[in-house]
């Protein structure tokens, strides 16, 4: 098992027989509010690529989760803590995977630093108390050049509340900032193919989050599926030779 799946009680739940409840918190990011598929979707399919299992009679399959999507766009972590009593605790996940602080990070919002840290460190705690662990995402780097054009003070604090969550999630992390940042830095049009506007995927773009993340949980997607993402496939191992050039 990925050092991930061994911190994360969720696959110790499903080893035990258990369905359990797999949810996605934070804003536009995590809601799908575009067609095509979304990053929790291929999440979705490889927990039960990898679990799911037909009766005895073979006349029925038993699945082992139940994947509920959280996310809602515009909002701040003080929002998702607003909210989380309707739309977190009723179902008591076993499992949360938030990406949350674009939003915060926009002065606008007037969320500070320190409140964003105690914002995190809250929704944890509320998480925990349920049972469930917290799984924190980064997000993938923004159009850094596009977006300091229409939105500069925005765009500086991009990074810093991204290190904050870093912080904050510890061991139980999944930093797709560093990864999509290599690729910014290194070929900028390349990036952008993977981006619908300066801080939003298109398809191929969640492709590569949900790829990745099935391969960091140490769940399956099987092969008879690829040559219809093949966009996806195709940059997340440019993205793999990237970060081997950089570890050299």
């Amino acid at each position: 098992m990925s050092k991930l799946s061994e911190k994360l009680r969720v696959f110790q739940r499903i080893a035990e027989g258990k369905t359990v409840h797999i949810l996605a918190l934070g804003s536009s990011n995590t809601e799908h509010f575009m067609v095509g598929a979304h990053w929790f979707d291929y999440v979705n399919m490889g927990f039960m690529h990898k679990f799911r299992k037909w009766t005895d009679l073979r006349d029925s399959v038993l699945t082992t989760q139940l994947c509920l999507n959280a996310g809602t766009s515009n909002h701040t972590t003080g929002e998702l803590l607003a909210r989380f009593d309707r739309d977190v605790a009723p179902f008591k996940p076993d499992l949360v995977i938030l990406t949350a602080g674009i939003n915060d990070a926009n002065p606008s919002r007037n969320v500070s630093q320190d409140q964003f840290r105690k914002n995190l460190i809250e929704l944890r705690s509320r998480v925990n108390a349920l049972d469930g662990d917290m799984l924190f995402q980064t997000y993938y780097a923004c159009d850094l050049e596009k977006m300091t054009e229409t939105y500069p003070e925005w765009a500086a604090n991009y990074e810093p509340y991204t290190k904050i969550t870093m912080e904050v999630a510890g061991d139980l992390l999944h930093d797709n900032f560093t990864r999509w940042e290599r690729l910014r830095k290194y070929d900028i049009k390349a990036f952008r193919l993977l981006l619908r506007d300066s801080l939003h995927l298109n398809p191929e773009g969640n492709g590569v989050i949900g790829l990745d993340l099935i391969r960091a949980l140490d769940l399956k997607l099987p092969d008879e599926n690829l040559p219809w993402i093949r966009g996806s496939v195709f940059a997340q191992r440019c993205m793999d030779l990237l970060e081997a050039l950089d570890n050299k």
